[in-house]
């Protein structure tokens, strides 16, 4: 099984504010935006893992999820419960592929993520 780590989430107050931060206090690129009705998600880019800032009131603020990328979920899924993992939830379909979450031995909310091989 190859994880590659993508993204780390974030839950912010403000999405403008925040993307202002970390463009022109740490230098980071915006890669892509997506409104939804209850705020937003954009996509801060580094030289390496990015960072996903999401303004969504439901959610605590703060540290949300690591993301990884994954080639066969379902193999993925098989081997990390063969191994001890919790998953919370099920798959979730996405607008890349599908995702589904689960937690980490402090109970840290990895994503585990299946981008699709042709366009959606």
């Amino acid at each position: 099984m190859d994880v590659k780590v993508i993204y780390f989430t974030i839950i912010v107050k403000n999405l403008k504010e925040s993307v202002d931060f970390y463009q022109n206090v740490l230098g980071l690129k915006e890669g892509y935006h997506v409104d939804f009705p209850f705020g937003g998600l954009t996509i801060m880019n580094s030289s390496g893992a990015s960072i996903e800032l999401i303004e969504a009131p439901q959610f605590p603020l703060g540290f949300y999820s690591i993301a990884t990328d994954v080639d066969d979920l379902d193999s993925a899924i098989e081997e990390i419960k063969s191994k001890g993992g919790t998953f919370v939830g099920e798959i979730i379909p996405t607008t890349v592929g599908r995702q589904i979450f689960m937690l980490d031995n402090n109970q840290n909310r990895i994503c585990l993520m299946e981008h699709s091989k042709k366009k959606l």
